[in-house]
């Protein structure tokens, strides 16, 4: 069926989808299951380094390890959230935030929230964070609020690499999906080397049984904010996890490979994006392709990102635990460069560099993939909403996406001097939650759109209904405590 087949299916508000042909699935196997995970690889990059390597360690040295509750009922009700937002695009194409927008009272309206709360989640702490780590690399010791400018020019280069290594490659995707694997491998194998060799045994069993000891809060006076931040980052963190549908449709999973993808500027080719979504005829044969890529979805997304993401947390919060003193408050200009101090005492210089150079990969690739994913969430709303933007991008999604990314960088450098690594981390952190809170609402009536054959069963939905519960109340104790000064 061509693409500019006339028939068109009317979905909520906005422009009706078209109708295309549903690429067929290879076969599910192994060896084919590596060749088509890639969003989890992304988005798990991403949330190593922003809840495990910073805010898990920084909250359990703080109140032990009973605390890490909340990121078991994070990542468990985000691995749900995830395949829901991914059902919606390997039905019609399109990425679940634009589907956002197709609800009541219709894109005029959601389009401008989104781009909003997306402005509001991106920052660019990773990336100072991760240039407090490169200037104890410098320095050789930690860094102090003297060394703030240090740390805050080596912050700008990095995020300047971050730019420039987002115009080449080709397909965007694609080069992430590359660079993220090589990150992944190294920090997780660092890290499973140095808990095994010098983290002892009772200190596993803390982290361990500390994952579940559900409900459980510190008493006294707490710090809601640095929680709320470990909630909102406990996997990915708000539209970073609806930025894996933006990924699937890029991979080219299902329909996602009849609507184009995002190329880069310098590498890249011409692509035609289409702004509307297109979808496939409800039948018995469509219906059996649609279950094995389903299948291929919930492998990349549950065993790859949702378990990869609770073995992040366990091997972060680990080292921090069994090498950072009970008590230590991981803030100001070293919070990236604690980990290696404590390793320092064990291995020595040798320690303190390894470890150093682990928190730069892990947060410098973090910023690598967040920036991707503000830029792309954004220029995909704006691709779909506005016929205007399209012409003046003369149908090349390319001039849109790197205008976006050029305002990120102009807020990003805006934002360098708004506060310390890792109260920067926690603010979008906390902003993460007010995604999920809106996002998860949003999502239980995204899948009314779709044919009733393939809507998520009750599980999964009411796995959503628990994160909108979970992340509105850190939502509100978080920000409220903050930003308004509110008592808890």
């Amino acid at each position: 069926m061509s693409p500019d087949d006339a028939a068109r299916v009317k979905a909520g508000y906005g422009p009706a989808w078209g109708m295309d042909e549903l690429p067929a699935p290879l076969p599910y196997t192994r060896a084919n299951i590596l060749k088509l995970i890639g969003p989890g690889v992304i988005l798990l990059s991403l949330s190593i380094g922003s809840g495990e390597w910073l805010m898990g360690p920084a909250a359990v040295v703080k109140y032990g390890t009973a605390i890490l509750w909340i990121t078991t009922v994070g990542i468990v009700t985000q691995t749900l959230f995830n395949l829901e937002c991914s059902r919606y695009t390997l039905y019609c194409g399109e990425p679940v935030m634009i589907g956002f927008t197709r609800l009541w009272p219709g894109p005029r309206f959601w389009t401008p929230v989104w781009v909003i709360i997306s402005f509001l989640c991106l920052g660019p702490g990773w990336a100072v964070a991760s240039a407090t780590a490169l200037a104890a690399m410098i320095l050789n010791r930690m860094p102090g609020k003297a060394d703030q400018p240090v740390v805050q020019v080596a912050g700008a280069i990095l995020f300047l690499a971050v730019i420039v290594i987002l115009m080449f490659g080709g397909k965007i995707e694609a080069l992430l999906e590359k660079i993220n694997k090589y990150i992944v491998a190294f920090i997780f194998g660092s890290l499973v080397i140095l808990c095994i060799g010098f983290v002892p045994g009772r200190a596993w069993a803390d982290i361990f049984t500390g994952f579940f000891r559900f409900g459980w809060l510190p008493a006294g006076k707490v710090d809601w904010f640095l929680l709320a931040g470990l909630a909102g980052y406990a996997g990915a963190g708000g539209i970073f996890n609806m930025a894996q549908s933006n990924w699937f449709r890029d991979k080219g999973y299902a329909m996602g490979a009849t609507v184009g993808y995002i190329p880069s500027l310098i590498g890249g080719r011409q692509i035609r994006v289409s702004p509307v979504g297109k979808v496939f005829a409800p039948t018995r044969e469509n219906f059996e392709k649609f279950r094995t890529w389903w299948r291929y979805a919930v492998f990349d997304q549950a065993w790859v990102w949702g378990l990869g993401c609770w073995i992040g947390m366990f091997l972060c919060t680990l080292l921090a635990y069994g090498m950072i003193p009970t008590g230590t408050s991981l803030t100001g200009w070293a919070a990236a460069a604690h980990q290696a101090e404590g390793v320092s005492k064990v291995l020595g210089t040798a320690g303190w560099y390894w470890v150093l150079f682990i928190g730069f990969w892990v947060l410098w690739g973090t910023q690598l993939t967040v920036s991707d994913t503000f830029v792309r969430q954004v220029t995909d709303l704006l691709w779909y909403a506005s016929p205007t933007i399209r012409r003046w991008s003369r149908e090349d999604i390319r001039r849109l996406y790197y205008s976006v990314l050029i305002a990120f960088t102009i807020w990003a450098f805006y934002m360098f001097n708004k506060g310390v690594p890792l109260f920067l981390v926690a603010l979008v952190a906390n902003f993460a939650n007010v995604a999920f809170f809106v996002g998860g609402i949003q999502l239980l009536f995204v899948d009314r759109l779709l044919p009733r054959e393939i809507r998520g069963h009750a599980l999964y939905k009411l796995g959503v209904l628990v994160l909108v519960l979970f992340y509105g109340a850190f939502m509100v104790v978080g920000l409220g405590s903050q930003l308004f000064g509110l008592k808890f």
